[in-house]
C-alpha cells in the first residue's frame, strides 16, 4: 500500500472530448438534459467539473440545506419523490427558483428493477405529476431509486441519471465518512449521491466543507445537465458519470471492470470497487439493480442492505479479499471472494480483509 498520499489531490488539467451517444434504447427520440438547449455554465470539457445530487426530498431538512448551497454559491441536482413533494411543496419551489435541477425519484420510492410493468409505470408517472403540479412543468431525468431498473423503466423514456460516488450517508449518519468516500473515489466528471432527510441532518451539516475541500482540489460544481454538456443524453440510457456520456451503461455499475490492484491503493482506503446486485421478479428479465460500494478499508464492515433482501450476487473489483456474511455488521461468516471473482448467494454484510 502506498503511503504519504496527499488527501484531496489538486487537479492539474482535465481535457475530454465528449462524442454524441448512441441510442440504448427502442425510443429514437433525444432529450436535452432539461428538455431544452444545453445549458449555459462551466465548461466541463475544460473544467474538472463534479454534480451534487440528493435524493429523497424535499424535507425538514431542505431549507438548510438549501441555505448552505446558497451561501457557497453552488448549484445541485435534486431528485424528488412525489409523496415527499406533496408534503413540502414549498421546498420543491424554492430549490427550482434558486437554480437547482428536479429530477424525478419516483412517487413512493420501491425497487423498480423488481416491480410490474404497471406499477413502474404508476410510480414514474406519479412521481413526475407530483412535480408537474408544483412547478408548471415535468422533469426531464429520473433516477430510479437504488439504482434498480429494467427495460420497462427505460421504456419511460427519460434519461437515467446514476451516480459512481455514493457517500452511503442514509447507512453510517458520519459527516466523517462522507468527506472520506467522496475523497477515495472523486474524479473528473463524478456525481456524487447524497440524501436530502430528515434523519441526514448529520451528514448534510457536512455540505459546505465538502464543497470546500472539492473546491481546493481543483473542482467545479455543476448540475448534471451542466456536467453532461453539450452531449445529448438518451431516453432511456444510463448514465453514471460524465464519461458515460460518450457511451451510455447498459447497467447501472461497472459489472465487468477488471479489479484494480493493490498497488493502486490510497494510504487509508482500498483502489477498486464491490459491485452487488438484488435478485428481481421484473417479468421482462432480470433487473439491471446493480449498486457500486467504494471507499472501502482493510477490517471495515459494510453492510450492503439493512433492511431489505439481502443481495444475491458480489464482484470483488479491489486487490483483497472480501468476507462474505450472511447477517448485518459482520457477525456470521459465509465465504470470501477473491480479486476478479464473481459469487452468487445470500449476503447482508462484507469485510475487506
Amino acid at each position: 500500500m502506498r503511503r504519504g498520499v496527499r488527501m484531496w489531490p489538486v487537479v492539474l488539467g482535465v481535457c475530454a472530448a465528449l462524442l454524441a451517444p448512441g441510442p440504448v434504447s427502442a425510443t429514437p427520440a433525444t432529450h436535452a438534459p432539461t428538455g431544452g438547449s444545453a445549458p449555459a455554465g462551466p465548461d466541463c470539457e475544460r473544467l474538472a467539473c463534479v454534480a451534487l445530487t440528493f435524493d429523497d426530498g424535499p424535507s425538514a431538512a431542505t431549507a438548510e440545506l438549501l441555505d448552505d448551497l446558497a451561501a457557497a454559491r453552488v448549484k445541485a441536482t435534486f431528485f424528488a419523490v412525489g409523496d415527499q413533494v406533496r408534503w413540502w411543496p414549498d421546498r420543491l419551489r424554492r430549490e427550482a427558483a434558486e437554480g437547482h435541477v428536479i429530477g424525478n425519484h419516483s412517487l413512493t420510492h420501491p425497487r423498480l428493477g423488481a416491480s410490474t410493468p404497471a406499477q413502474v409505470r404508476a410510480e414514474l408517472a406519479g412521481g413526475e405529476q407530483a412535480i408537474a403540479e408544483v412547478l408548471g412543468e415535468r422533469p426531464e431525468l429520473v433516477r430510479p431509486p437504488y439504482g434498480s431498473f429494467s427495460a420497462e423503466v427505460r421504456r419511460f423514456g427519460h434519461p437515467l441519471v446514476l451516480w459512481d460516488i455514493d457517500t452511503r450517508d442514509w447507512d453510517h449518519h458520519d459527516p466523517a465518512q462522507v468527506l472520506a468516500r467522496v475523497e477515495a473515489g472523486v474524479r473528473p466528471g463524478s456525481v456524487i449521491l447524497m440524501h436530502d432527510t430528515e434523519n441526514q441532518r448529520e451528514t448534510l451539516a457536512v455540505v459546505p466543507e465538502l464543497v470546500r475541500r472539492l473546491r481546493g482540489a481543483g473542482y467545479t460544481l455543476v448540475t448534471v445537465p451542466e456536467l453532461f454538456a453539450p452531449a445529448t443524453l438518451v431516453p432511456g440510457g444510463a448514465y453514471r458519470d460524465r464519461a458515460s456520456a460518450v457511451r451510455p451503461v447498459e447497467h447501472p455499475q461497472p459489472w465487468d471492470t477488471a479489479p484494480a490492484s493493490r498497488e493502486q491503493d490510497s494510504a487509508d482506503a482500498v483502489a477498486g470497487t464491490l459491485v452487488w446486485q438484488h435478485p428481481t421478479g421484473a417479468p421482462d428479465g432480470a433487473a439491471e439493480a446493480e449498486t457500486v460500494e467504494s471507499g472501502l478499508r482493510p477490517g471495515e464492515c459494510r453492510t450492503l442492505v439493512s433492511p431489505g433482501p439481502p443481495a444475491y450476487a458480489v464482484r470483488n473489483l479491489t486487490g483483497h479479499d472480501i468476507e462474505l456474511h450472511d447477517r448485518p455488521d459482520c457477525t456470521r461468516r459465509t465465504g470470501t471472494v477473491t480479486p476478479g471473482e464473481e459469487i452468487v448467494g445470500e449476503l447482508y454484510s462484507v469485510r475487506v480483509l
